[in-house]
């Protein structure tokens, strides 16, 4: 490669992440929404020990997600800036990883024979074009204003290192390129267990480059060779739930699926997904299958373009076309899930959506200057607008969920987390009216029947109607007796009874008892969960047992010693040992 194309990659580049983070950088002002709290701060996420991401029991296993939150909040504790900021920077590395992957695809190989060896100057600044689309397409405005979608991103970080060492593999047949495959391969599993499409990626890709047979088979046999190295890994929980019935309680699987509806199913979700690729606008956090049979159709005309292309000998374009139908694979499975709360999500075309970008670059690969330069500008202000747009909504839960309230007026979720947005804004009436709305819908677990519950008896709490509010929170955990948040807050409903004028002494102490005994449940089902931990010191304080509330304190500093919690836990500290003083000198 001559001087100047070096310099023009090094000027591209430069541009490429100016432009993405120019795109994204309204994110840094928006707070935590949805689980994301939940994701950074779960107890074996916030573990001390690093090897216990590898082995927990968690229904997803990704490992690298975990780490990467944990290193997140080991610089910036609970401060959303810094998480976002991260989610922005692993975004721009996979823009340019997208740009590095179409230069090599675009100026030489045997992919790149359609284009007649495009010069490098031309698959320079299609790949440029090609980056940019990835950079500022709609579709992953979910995956990257989202803290908790950065798990598809760190996939596909992944993923491209591991594809971008298969090719040279492929071209050079050098054995450490194969090594590195592997390595990242699993990297991207440990990231995300839709990785698991990289197999069919690689395979496709040496039968459509011509690879030898022997190379072809031995590299595919070492990737299926890691994924069961990561499938052992797996937690029991994750492994048992794709392997048990269909319908049962622990299955991933819902029932009722037959051969007619399952293809009925997977056309519409598929017909779904390629329109959003290339039309993403009017967005949904969490959509519905459609039922028009366009989309089947869709799915249908999708193919037979994939058929067309393939008799023209279009080779690169076949394969890419393939990567976006085969890394999409694994997330159309979720569409006969049971277990997910979105059976649609944005944030599953974040991989697809590289293999829609390089395919927009090589269309445009044989076509005249004056058409690809107009074809660009109408795509990249396109997505750029509508990109601008839809991060307004991501700002905060308040913002979100109304608009997803909006655009899925049957959701139960959509209801439930709009009525503890409204909650934690003090509207207890709008919350309420919400919560009572979600209870009203179709379709509604045990497990969401019991969140609306609870938040509709910290309504009650919050509003002083403390009988409502008990009969609220024995209502949530009939409906889910592991709902710790439930246990935590029927233990503070005590708590506040036990502080009313209305309490005699002998009163007062039964229900310190009763928060007590729910405290000690909620922390036996999350023993790094700190919150009830703290409760228990408040309690035991209240009793006057000065070495049990020390013990409990003491828990909650040491789990998370940069916490308010734990500020405050440090405070009370210093009051009993204080206490403490005072009584040995009476002694």
């Amino acid at each position: 490669m001559d001087r100047l194309n070096k310099k023009s990659i090094v000027l591209l580049s430069t541009i490429i992440v100016v432009v993405t983070f120019i795109t994204y950088v309204s994110t840094l002002r928006n707070d935590f929404v949805w689980d994301d709290v939940q994701l950074i701060t779960h107890p074996l996420k916030m573990n001390s020990n690093p090897y216990a991401f590898f082995f927990g029991s968690d229904l997803y296993y990704r490992p690298f997600l975990y780490l990467s939150m944990a290193l997140d909040y080991s610089f910036w504790h609970l401060n959303p800036f810094g998480f976002h900021l991260t989610n922005i920077i692993i975004h721009i590395v996979n823009s340019l990883l997208v740009f590095l992957l179409g230069f090599s695809l675009f100026r030489s190989g045997r992919m790149a024979a359609e284009a007649q060896q495009a010069t490098d100057s031309r698959a320079l600044f299609l790949s440029f074009i090609s980056a940019i689309v990835f950079a500022v397409h709609p579709i992953h405005t979910e995956s990257v204003a989202w803290v908790s979608g950065r798990t598809d991103m760190l996939s596909t970080l992944f993923f491209l290192l591991a594809f971008l060492a298969f090719v040279v593999y492929e071209r050079e047949g050098r054995a450490a390129a194969l090594a590195t495959t592997c390595i990242f391969f699993a990297f991207s599993l440990f990231s995300k267990e839709n990785a698991i499409a990289f197999v069919g990626v690689v395979f496709v890709y040496g039968l459509i480059a011509g690879m030898p047979r022997k190379k072809l088979i031995l590299s595919t046999t070492a990737l299926i060779m890691v994924f069961l190295v990561y499938f052992v890994m797996r937690n029991a929980e994750g492994r048992e739930m794709f392997l048990a019935r269909a319908g049962t309680k622990e299955a991933f699987f819902s029932s009722g699926i037959s051969i007619e509806n399952f293809f009925s199913i997977l056309s519409l979700g598929a017909g779904y997904y390629f329109e959003k690729l290339v039309l993403p606008f009017n967005l949904n956090l969490l959509p519905q299958i459609p039922t028009n049979p366009l989309y089947s159709l869709l799915s249908l005309s999708f193919i037979v373009t994939v058929v067309a292309m393939y008799l023209k000998r279009l080779r690169l374009a076949v394969f890419l076309t393939c990567w976006i139908i085969i890394t999409l694979s694994p997330s159309l499975l979720i569409l006969y899930s049971q277990v997910t709360a979105a059976p649609i999500g944005e944030r599953y075309l974040y991989l697809p959506s590289v293999g829609f970008s390089l395919l927009i670059g090589a269309l445009l690969l044989k076509s005249n200057r004056k058409v690809m330069i107009v074809s660009i500008l109408v795509i990249i202000v396109a997505y750029s607008f509508s990109t601008h747009e839809r991060l307004k909504v991501w700002k905060n839960n308040m913002t979100l969920w109304s608009d997803t309230v909006e655009k899925s007026p049957d959701s139960v979720i959509a209801h439930t987390n709009y009525g503890a947005a409204l909650l934690d804004a003090g509207k207890f009436d709008d919350a309420k009216r919400e919560l009572l709305i979600a209870l009203r819908l179709k379709r509604m677990s045990f497990e969401q029947a019991s969140a609306i519950f609870n938040l509709l008896g910290v309504i009650e709490v919050r509003n002083g109607y403390y009988e409502n509010a008990e009969e609220y929170f024995e209502k949530a955990l009939t409906a889910n007796p592991k709902n710790i948040t439930a246990y935590n807050n029927v233990g503070y409903l005590y708590m506040q009874m036990s502080e009313s004028a209305k309490a005699d002494e002998t009163g007062e102490n039964g229900l310190i008892e009763k928060a007590i005994e729910n405290f000690k449940e909620a922390s036996r089902l999350s023993p790094n969960f700190i919150q009830p931990k703290y409760n228990l010191g408040l309690c035991y304080l209240k009793k006057g047992d000065l070495e049990t509330s020390e013990e409990y304190f003491n828990s909650v500093v040491e789990l998370d010693p940069r916490s308010d919690l734990a500020r405050e836990a440090i405070q009370f500290l210093t009051v009993i040992q204080f206490m403490k003083a005072n009584k040995a000198k009476r002694i």
